[in-house]
């Protein structure tokens, strides 16, 4: 396959979204598996899973629709016991009793799969995470030890708790979710750290005063919030003259990110706890969440890289730093290769300001 056609994989993507959809009432334990094998092979590379049918990217993305499509076609031929409407609502029904709690969607999604983090990765590999990333800035640890950090949508707080490690002198985390809270909580206190602080609140409405922050953290959340700009807007607001921040986000365009939207359209006809045991069952780790989050979250806005360092610019940051590369496994580690937009348009987003 030297000439690879990226009309002809877009074509095969929606065959075999049309294809599950038909399946997910009937054989939803296939289906999850099915997404899981092609929304593995579309990221860069797979950290955990070798096994691709070509080692020229674009090729292997085809290669494994089409072989996806075929067992797909061939899955309503093996007996379900899902054989009705009413058989599968029946079963869903015990699943969906948990995160109660929580008071709208996208806390609920992001509170079950905080709960199955192991507190290694909280407290430990988080830490490795966070400071790589920083060192790919240009920044070292010390350079944290008097400074006052924001982690803006903490989740877990695994991030925060990765900072209050680094002996910092004061971390706040803030985040709508009670569970993820709640999770990062009993950490702070099994590893009795005192300089660091989760609180439930919005970050589209920081209850901190202008200016107050060294440096900001925000990972992933802004895109999530249904209103990026009012997120932009008081992340700049709280960040000291001078001070730096961390910003990463979904970029948009390509098949990658066009694919988590049809993605969703499937796995929205399957419960996410539902979902999230067919992915213990095969051995996925629990820290590699992607799968449920991009499949289950109700808000995800795709953001173009020139609209975003535009508004930096509105914005009138002293200085932006993209950063392109931050591991293997992100998309930006193949924006050299052929078809690079095609397949993951702007790619991720990651930069460090400077207010």
């Amino acid at each position: 396959m030297e000439n690879i056609d990226i009309n002809k994989i877009n074509n095969l993507l929606d065959e075999l979204i049309l294809t599950l959809k038909k399946l997910a009432v009937s054989h939803p334990y296939f289906v999850v598996i099915i997404m899981h094998e092609y929304f593995r092979n579309i990221w860069p590379n797979d950290p955990f899973i070798d096994q691709t049918l070509s080692k020229n990217k674009s090729e292997n993305i085809e290669l494994c629709l089409i072989n996806l499509i075929q067992i797909s076609k061939n899955i309503k031929f093996i007996g379900s016991y899902f054989n009705n409407f009413n058989n599968v609502s029946k079963f869903y029904e015990n699943l969906e009793k948990d995160n109660e709690n929580e008071d709208n969607l996208t806390q609920t999604v992001y509170g079950k799969l905080w709960k199955n983090l192991e507190d290694d990765y909280i407290s430990g590999e988080s830490k490795n995470v966070l400071i790589n990333l920083l060192q790919s800035g240009g920044y070292g640890v010390n350079e944290f030890k008097d400074k006052k950090i924001l982690d803006m949508g903490c989740g877990s707080g695994r991030f925060s708790i990765a900072f209050a490690q680094l002996n910092v002198k004061e971390v706040i985390g803030i985040d709508l979710g009670k569970t993820g809270i709640g999770v990062g909580t009993k950490i702070i206190e099994k590893f009795k750290l005192n300089n660091i602080k989760l609180i439930e609140g919005n970050v589209l409405s920081l209850p901190f005063k202008d200016n107050e922050f060294d440096f900001i953290f925000s990972k992933g959340v802004l895109h999530h919030t249904g209103n990026l700009k009012k997120g932009l807007d008081e992340y700049f607001r709280v960040l000291k003259k001078g001070g730096n921040g961390f910003l990463y986000l979904y970029g948009s365009g390509g098949l990658f990110w066009n694919s988590r939207k049809k993605m969703r359209e499937v796995m929205k006809l399957i419960p996410m706890n539902y979902t999230i045991q067919i992915l213990k069952s095969i051995g996925m780790p629990n820290k590699r969440y992607v799968f449920a989050d991009s499949w289950y979250v109700p808000i995800e806005e795709h953001v173009k890289r020139d609209w975003l360092e535009n508004y930096f610019n509105h914005l009138k940051y002293s200085k932006v730093k993209r950063i392109d590369i931050t591991g293997d496994d992100t998309i930006e580690s193949m924006s050299n290769q052929p078809l690079s937009k095609e397949l993951w348009g702007d790619g991720e987003l990651r930069y460090f300001l400077t207010k």
